[in-house]
């Protein structure tokens, strides 16, 4: 794709993607997140937050595809989830999604997952080994997650429930997994292992990829070194997050990215105005100009998706042995 593209439009149709932002807290402390490593207000979206947004939805129902429950936070600790999935699902053919980290899910959740209309849960375990994702992602166990998303499939396969899908995403580092053909690193064994057995999920329904610097990320020195990747240095002028997605926080700040956890740059309010003149607004608009112009504003500047790659590399003996 070429980096150097024509000026947007000034007037963008409605963006397919709209993310939603359930909770900013989160049960983990992974010590290379964002959401883990930087302070933050943290809280939960309450109900009437969800109806501005949800009656956006509904009034731009035929432009939108996929409706994102996440953005950093842990989604299952807002007590509404499963019902802003089902008032979403009543919107018709909208794929609704969301990322969990695993650890709080109980029977009744369980339940709850297979029966409110969600299309995918994304499970996320990092590193080489058990002894690693523990070590990367802080208060994690990865026996109870694992466990936790075994008895999941039991629940669904038994119940012959084909929603939702369930992926595994997998966070590796560059200096310890070397690259696929396609510039990811390779799926561990141990996860592939895993998940082969009766609650086995097929190997298409894993992710896996490299650990990067992002903005305002504050890593902790002792574990990670920042590597700029010599093979990328190239500055981009296209932003596909600020063309195709829609950010709304649990407070209801639109936020033009989705790894601005903090409304460090704030495009508009639900509770002020609505999304669709928030996305068309002179803020959105001097700022798809100023990424066409590589004048980048503080939250873009240093990020990976227009600056050259950023990776976090494991410091010698900082991570448990896989």
């Amino acid at each position: 794709m070429s980096t150097n593209l024509k000026a947007p439009k000034l007037i963008l149709p409605f963006p397919r993607v709209v993310r939603i932002e359930p909770a900013s807290q989160c049960n983990l402390a992974c010590n290379h997140c964002p959401t883990g490593t930087i302070e933050m207000e943290r809280g939960v979206m309450k109900k009437d937050t969800f109806d501005k947004i949800f009656e956006a939805i509904q009034t731009e129902r035929d432009k939108i595809k996929v409706v994102v429950l996440y953005h950093g936070g842990e989604p299952l600790l807002n007590k509404q989830f499963f019902e802003m999935v089902k008032r979403l699902r009543t919107l018709g053919n909208i794929m609704i999604k969301t990322v969990t980290n695993g650890m709080v899910m109980t029977d009744s959740m369980m339940t709850q997952l297979a029966d409110c209309g969600l299309d995918s849960i994304e499970f996320s375990l990092d590193g080489l080994s058990p002894e690693q994702n523990d070590f990367i992602r802080v208060n994690s166990q990865y026996s109870k997650i694992v466990s936790n998303i075994k008895r999941l499939i039991r629940y669904l396969d038994g119940h012959q429930k084909g929603k939702p899908e369930v992926f595994i995403a997998t966070t590796q580092f560059k200096n310890h997994s070397p690259a696929k053909e396609d510039g990811n690193p390779a799926l561990p064994e141990h996860l592939l292992n895993e998940f082969s057995g009766p609650e086995k999920i097929d190997p298409s329904h894993f992710k896996s990829t490299y650990a990067m610097h992002w903005p305002h990320i504050h890593i902790p020195d002792e574990v990670y070194d920042v590597v700029i990747d010599p093979a990328d240095d190239t500055v981009r002028n296209y932003c596909d997050h600020v063309i195709n997605t829609i950010s709304i926080r649990d407070n209801g700040d639109v936020v033009p990215c989705c790894y601005d956890l903090t409304s460090q740059s704030v495009m508009g309010n639900v509770h002020e105005e609505s999304l669709s003149a928030i996305w068309n607004n002179p803020a959105y608009q001097a700022l798809r100009q100023s990424i066409h112009e590589k004048k980048f504003i503080p939250l873009c500047d240093g990020c990976n998706v227009v600056k050259p790659n950023a990776f976090l590399h494991v410091k010698e003996n900082a991570f448990p042995d896989a």
